[in-house]
């Protein structure tokens, strides 16, 4: 059961220094977060990565048999609180120099830093790829954060896509049929950044059938529990 039975959804011009945790029921989205040209080169990034069926989510026991409710592309660039690279990434594999980077942005953003890491990756999603209802860390971890960045460098609106917030969690659930327990939505859009509290149970629409083969491309970036940085460790940190 989730802690959250609703959310506000606050759209927002830049990044600011978190002033207080928990983050509470509000999701923080940013429009334009990166520069053209920086948001360019993450994308393109991505275009390079080794893409592989490691983005699931399983099913707890007697459930389905087994099988995992959803099984997406991903792609893991970093994991675990020694942030170490991830399958197939850093000097044995893909570079993952530039999501180091937008890590380390966002911390210099928002005016925190890790003190337990939890994961950063791509995720690709295509036409009949939905993503099903999951929390992304346990109920008592009351100081996360959870960002996800939006790559695609063009999206039709007509292609849906949506980020779903629900209120509680429904193992397997088909989205149509979790309407009833929906407490807001975020529409999928380009170069646009979200930060919210990773216990609100969530899930993201795949594309429509009008996007054919495009995909639905994100880079989410979690951890477990932060620390707020005073001004002068801000200015450190930079």
């Amino acid at each position: 059961m989730s802690p959250f039975d609703s959310i506000n959804v606050e759209y927002l011009d830049s990044p600011f220094y978190i002033e207080d945790m928990p983050l509470g029921n509000t999701v923080y989205v940013i429009d334009d977060y990166l520069e053209s040209s920086l948001h360019k080169t993450i994308n393109r990034h991505l275009d390079r990565t080794a893409w592989q069926k490691t983005n699931q989510v399983d099913s707890r026991a007697g459930n389905r048999g087994g099988l995992p409710n959803h099984s997406l592309w991903g792609c893991s660039y970093i994991v675990g609180e020694r942030e170490e690279d991830g399958y197939l990434s850093g000097k044995e594999g893909m570079p993952n120099h530039l999501i180091r980077w937008l890590n380390r942005r966002l911390q210099t953003d928002f005016g925190f830093a890790w003190v337990r890491f939890q994961y950063a990756g791509g995720n690709s999603q295509t036409h009949g790829q939905h993503g099903t209802c999951h929390a992304d860390c346990q109920g008592d971890d009351e100081w996360n954060l959870s960002f996800l960045y939006y790559t695609n460098q063009f999206w039709n609106p007509n292609w849906g896509g949506k980020l779903r917030f629900y209120s509680e969690n429904r193992e397997g659930g088909i989205l149509d049929e979790m309407d009833d327990i929906e407490i807001g939505s975020v529409d999928f859009k380009p170069n646009r950044l979200l930060m919210f509290d990773g216990r609100i149970q969530h899930g993201a629409e795949a594309p429509s059938e009008e996007a054919r083969y495009i995909d639905r491309r994100s880079i989410v970036i979690r951890g477990d529990e932060i620390e707020l940085l005073n001004k002068e460790d801000r200015y450190a940190y930079n």
